[in-house]
């Protein structure tokens, strides 16, 4: 069964009219987007009532990094003629958004990145009382990466270096096991073809590019903002925000995030000469 994982289709073999099929088929559009997008806001909207604004925020920097990702990999396609990573009509999406990102996509990795967070263990009353008060105790909270972060690790008792570094493991690993267990459901949706990899350095004979570059940048960086406290959580969440932003303008005024080609097969974007 590993061999056959390991054997999946070549890299660059998927024709750019079949990754665009569905960013170009005015049909594709179905009704299940809404209830996927109402159920994604209950999630968020109870975690907000439940006061668990950390968590929200972790969630939005691991979809923001996602929406990075898809971001390059469309400005990749339109200038190599093909993309790290693409999506194919085979997986029925409701809403094809760029050449390897879909509506479902994004949908669940606000949800996942929800889901990373809930695995965290937390200190009680790490949220405080006011809004403001999230992780005010962040140097001192045992539950926290940053535990003693303002001292220097050989002025720490003993007691404290156990207690740092369980926090830091509290932290790492379920980052890593997320995104082992990412990089896997990845191997298997390729199999299905209904998501394709397109460059031979992103494929399951790699797996550690996957997990260096697909999936860790996300788990981290949910787990990175959501100890944070408050004040630094909006910013670091500004600055994701504010360089997404700025990428998908620069890429969207270049023309590189839409179909490139005519939807006959021809290639027509300015980028890449086939």
């Amino acid at each position: 069964m590993f061999n056959a994982i390991l054997s999946a289709k070549a890299p660059g073999t998927t024709t750019p009219f079949d990754l665009e099929q569905a960013m170009q088929d005015p049909k594709q559009l179905k009704w299940y987007i809404v209830p996927l997008f109402v159920i994604t806001l209950y999630l968020i909207f109870t975690e907000i009532k439940n006061k668990n604004y950390s968590l929200v925020l972790g969630a939005a920097a691991f979809w923001l990094m996602d929406v990075f990702n898809e971001t390059w990999n469309a400005m990749v396609y339109a200038t190599t003629g093909q993309p790290v990573w693409g999506t194919t009509t085979a997986g029925g999406s409701a809403l094809q958004i760029l050449v390897g990102y879909n509506i479902e996509i994004s949908f669940m990795f606000f949800v996942c990145g929800m889901f990373a967070c809930k695995l965290l263990k937390t200190s009680d009353g790490f949220e405080g009382v006011k809004f403001m008060d999230g992780n005010k105790n962040w140097l001192n909270d045992p539950n926290n990466m940053y535990y003693k972060a303002n001292v220097r690790y050989s002025a720490l008792t003993a007691e404290e270096r156990v207690i740092k570094r369980k926090a830091a493991l509290g932290r790492v690993l379920p980052a890593i096991v997320g995104s082992v267990l990412a990089v896997i459901i990845e191997i298997l949706l390729n199999k299905c073809g209904v998501l394709t990899w397109e460059k031979d350095w992103w494929q399951p004979s790699m797996p550690i590019v996957l997990f260096l570059i697909g999936y860790c940048p996300f788990f981290f960086s949910a787990v990175c903002i959501h100890d944070l406290p408050r004040k630094w959580q909006i910013v670091g969440i500004g600055v994701i925000l504010a360089v997404v932003i700025l990428l998908l303008i620069v890429a969207g005024s270049l023309g590189m995030l839409g179909p490139q080609t005519d939807g006959n097969g021809n290639w027509i974007g300015k980028y890449y000469t086939p």
